[in-house]
């Protein structure tokens, strides 16, 4: 039985259900053959309702929801994964899969179709593309679980690519490559660091924020990472610094957030006299804590809380941020210019500062700076060999890392 036909109308072709002459079609086609694409799609789409009813069978939405709750439940200290990590799928399925997803198509029968469908659906709520790009991600890992557990899922998305579907790339090159995070000035860093040095004897919280800020600016680390170091992890025999830990949602975890993320940084001249200089801050007011930053109660580091809110309240001091500081200690930004999570301004400014270097200075190569900031972009073996340097190499690293960086506008302190 026919169901729908091609018809013209005013010059142009539509679709029209056969049953009541409605209109099916989106829009009217300049083309009998665009038409009958259209009514085809539509004949296919119904078909495959019809299979799927007849079938019967797990859908995307259900099997989703089940692998994030499985996700949710892996989340203990015993694996390599953190609790945040594991719950951004459960958070996915809630925002997106849940609202933008068919519920009818089966997870034996999910297609590119299928996928494109979701992603026109995201776009239609306003979901950004980096969003949706992270959401393919997410489904891609969630059919190869569904294939390891032998629920035999439609694989014909493993090799989707969300560049190749230009409907929901943005035009725009800045929605879809930059980073919502602003570099700050030679000069303004400069000031921020001579004014936060003045101030270091004057109390631990001003002591604290010399401190947090000569680390985010010497290392580009992120917050957890700072929060996670020990005193040992600083090596000044080999002149290394050791990111071998975090420390997140208040509890120490001695791994990274990738296998790259664990690594030993070389430290210039600027790096190894501040670290002298905090060791002996260190050995006059916190001898007994194994934390590189102590936290103010307790046995812990500096929460991620404590650095987040001494950055902003900096940025506040020198003009570069309005804020509100609530009782419980939680800022809330009125306005700024700085885009972006606070710490990672620095870590970008030494990402951009490191590749704009690379042609100029061989020792840094691709492996050389991946480790510096800890990435994972290369195969194991390019890895392994990128993380290692002889002597004779890593003062050169290190000096290589300065210069890029333009470690000297750290203040020309001695040790208080």
């Amino acid at each position: 039985m026919k169901i729908y036909r091609v018809t013209p109308k005013n010059g142009k072709w539509i679709v029209q259900k056969v049953s009541d002459r409605s209109t099916v079609s989106p829009h009217p086609f300049t083309k009998k053959s665009e038409a009958e694409d259209c009514m085809f799609k539509l004949v296919a789409a119904d078909n495959k309702s019809t299979i799927q009813e007849q079938q019967g069978g797990e859908t995307v939405v259900e099997a989703f929801k089940d692998f994030a709750s499985w996700k949710v439940n892996q989340s203990d200290q015993s694996t390599r994964i953190t609790d945040h990590s594991m719950k951004r799928y459960d958070t996915e399925y809630r925002l997106r899969i849940s609202k933008h997803m068919d519920h009818k198509v089966l997870l034996s029968n999910f297609n590119v179709q299928d996928m494109e469908n979701y992603l026109d659906a995201c776009k239609a709520a306003g979901v950004p593309f980096k969003t949706m790009r992270k959401s393919v991600k997410d489904i891609k890992h969630f059919l190869r679980r569904m294939k390891l557990l032998g629920k035999d899922p439609s694989m014909d998305n493993e090799e989707f690519e969300i560049l190749n579907y230009h409907k929901v790339v943005p035009h725009d090159d800045d929605l879809l490559y930059r980073k919502e995070v602003d570099l700050i000035g030679d000069n303004q860093i400069k000031e921020i660091l001579n004014k936060l040095y003045l101030e270091f004897n004057t109390d631990r919280n001003a002591a604290n924020a010399f401190g947090i800020f000569c680390m985010l600016f010497l290392f580009g680390l992120r917050a957890s990472e700072l929060a996670g170091l020990k005193k040992d992890c600083v090596d000044f025999d080999n002149e290394e610094l050791i990111i071998k830990g975090t420390w997140i949602n208040q509890t120490y975890y001695n791994r990274t957030k990738n296998r790259g993320s664990r690594r030993r940084i070389a430290m210039d001249e600027n790096s190894i006299r501040f670290l002298n200089l905090w060791m002996d801050y260190l050995e006059k007011n916190n001898k007994y804590s194994s934390w590189l930053f102590p936290g103010l109660k307790g046995d812990g580091p500096l929460s991620y809380k404590y650095i987040n809110a001494t950055v902003w309240k900096t940025y506040a001091k020198m003009g570069l941020a309005q804020i509100d500081v609530r009782r419980d200690g939680h800022v809330k930004i009125i306005s700024s210019p700085l885009k972006g999570h606070p710490t990672k301004i620095f870590r970008h400014r030494l990402a951009s500062h490191l590749i704009s270097a690379m042609n100029a200075n061989p020792l840094l190569d691709k492996n050389r700076v991946k480790t510096i900031l800890g990435h994972t972009q290369f195969s194991t073996t390019e890895g392994i060999y990128g993380n290692k340097l002889i002597d004779k190499d890593r003062k050169k690293l290190a000096d290589a890392k300065a210069a890029a960086n333009n470690n000297s506008l750290i203040p020309n302190f001695s040790k208080k």
